[in-house]
């Protein structure tokens, strides 16, 4: 968004189903094939797995189907200068005459609203500039959770391409919401994930900025974006980066801001979009016989214990639980752990968990370690690896210490991220273990682990044995927050 105070952004994101249903979920782990040998990185000679939500092109390559126009000049639908027109599967803006008069800005939105999704799309500069910005900067931009009549701009939020800016997160049309910050050397907002906290309360018809967190160079070529939206919550990725995160998204009115269309802006720059996709975030609802271990709403840890069996002391408050510390390092008996009450023995664990951001040079297993124990024997990791490297069998993904993840599939920090964990629990006969226990891992909608076995308990993980065990989630110091957590039986499972 330009500096000027004319409005300057537009077009909320199409609401696109909450959630895909689970592709290929096996009914128990132990007919899904394509088991990978335990340890190390799966055989790249077999089977690829499969995603349980996937990406999904917002633009079909060929024309604006789903996509519709807006100029002030034209109103919605009427673009005869072509201004948004695919070309060799790219979204061309602007290959237009360039003439001495002020050239309308606008937008091409999708036609329906999303809500709870992932948007990835690349971008780069064209040659030509438009009066009245013809020696400005060039600017463009993504406009999403954009509700309200059209306009310049509707309201909604900002993801800013502009040279020297991109990344920058705009408020638009009285939209509000709850960051951390400081200011820049102007007085405007400035993201700090370590900064002070402000909820902003704009007026409406406003149009604010809240600048990036760093600099991010920018290719002279295609530039990657990705943007993470989950309820009233959103982060900015350009490159890799976070620029931005943003909760307590609000309306003009003051509602939630929740859901709404996608657009691309047309601000007196020729710009290319290309790969344009979108795919669900895997917040599943407990299907019908599950038990539900915490569940929206809830105010208090009903059901989960500490290690005594006294009630657990995590703090809950509108269906979030966050990890009360105590772990010392080095000591593991320090850890303030918490378990169900209940026992399982095969099942299928869905849980949703938000990372603390940490900071840079903090050592690897200190970035907002925590973990979820099956039957409090196994240890699927919970750590933030967003943007590292896989190493170690013990990044987020991994089965702790015997099997990292096939693929880093992490989100950044401060982002509601998933798991779904198909559980086979061991098999035993004469008091002697007769098979292994079995896991099927996705996070973040993908597969990370394929009916893989476990050969044993993990690292802190309570001995085997031939009898169920609770679920334990894992105090390891970081204050990792918990939501959505259910377990259903698996075909023939208790």
């Amino acid at each position: 968004m330009t500096d000027h105070p004319a409005p300057d952004r537009a077009a909320r994101p199409p609401r696109a189903a909450l959630v895909s249903a689970l592709l290929g979920l096996c009914a128990a782990l132990s007919a899904c094939g394509g088991a990978a040998p335990s340890g190390g990185t799966p055989d790249p000679s077999g089977p690829p797995l499969q995603p349980q939500t996937a990406w999904t092109p917002l633009l079909n390559g060929t024309d604006l189907s789903g996509w519709t126009t807006w100029f002030p000049s034209q109103g919605a639908g009427h673009d005869p200068e072509r201004v948004f027109q695919v070309e060799d599967g790219a979204l061309h803006v602007l290959n237009v005459p360039v003439t001495a008069q002020d050239r309308d800005f606008g937008y091409v939105a999708t036609t329906t609203p999303h809500a709870d999704y992932r948007l990835r799309l690349q971008y780069r500069w064209g040659s030509k500039t438009f009066a009245p910005r013809r020696e400005q900067p060039r600017d463009a931009g993504v406009l999403y959770h954009m509700t309200g009549p059209d306009g310049l701009w509707p309201s909604s939020l900002e993801f800013q391409i502009m040279e020297g800016s991109t990344g920058d997160l705009w408020a638009l049309n009285g939209t509000n919401l709850s960051t951390t910050a400081g200011t820049n050397a102007g007085g405007e907002l400035r993201y700090d994930p370590f900064g002070e906290a402000v909820t902003t309360t704009f007026p409406a018809q406003s149009y604010k900025r809240l600048e990036r967190a760093a600099e991010v160079p920018e290719a002279a070529g295609w530039n990657d974006m990705e943007l993470i939206v989950s309820g009233d919550e959103a982060v900015q990725v350009v490159d890799g980066q976070v620029t931005a995160r943003v909760t307590g998204l609000r309306a003009p009115n003051g509602s939630p801001l929740t859901a709404g269309r996608i657009a691309l802006q047309a601000e007196g720059a020729e710009v290319y979009y290309r790969n344009i996709d979108v795919r669900p975030l895997a917040y599943l609802p407990p299907p019908a016989g599950a038990t539900v271990l915490l569940g929206p709403g809830a105010t208090s840890a009903d059901g989960w214990q500490a290690r005594s069996g006294a009630p657990a002391d995590w703090p809950v408050q509108g269906g979030v639980m966050t990890v009360r510390s105590t772990a010392v390092p080095g000591d593991a008996a320090s850890s303030n752990d918490v378990r169900t009450a209940q026992e399982f023995g095969d099942m299928h664990v869905h849980l949703e968990f938000k990372l603390p951001v940490t900071r840079p040079g903090v050592p690897e297993q200190d970035r907002a370690n925590s973990g979820v124990y099956l039957q409090g024997r196994y240890e699927v990791q919970i750590l933030d690896s967003f943007g590292t490297a896989l190493g170690g069998r013990d990044d987020l993904g991994a089965v702790y210490g015997q099997r990292d993840a096939a693929s880093n599939e992490a989100l950044p920090a401060g982002t509601w991220q998933t798991y779904d964990i198909l559980f086979r629990a061991a098999r035993w006969q004469g008091g002697e273990k007769a098979q292994d226990a079995r896991m099927t891992v996705y996070l973040n909608g993908e597969k990370v682990q394929d009916d893989v076995p476990v050969s044993g308990s993990t690292l802190l993980g309570a001995p085997e044995a031939d009898a169920d065990g609770p679920l334990v989630l894992q105090d390891h110091g970081s204050a990792v927050q918990f939501r959505n957590i259910w377990a259903a039986p698996l075909d023939g499972g208790s």
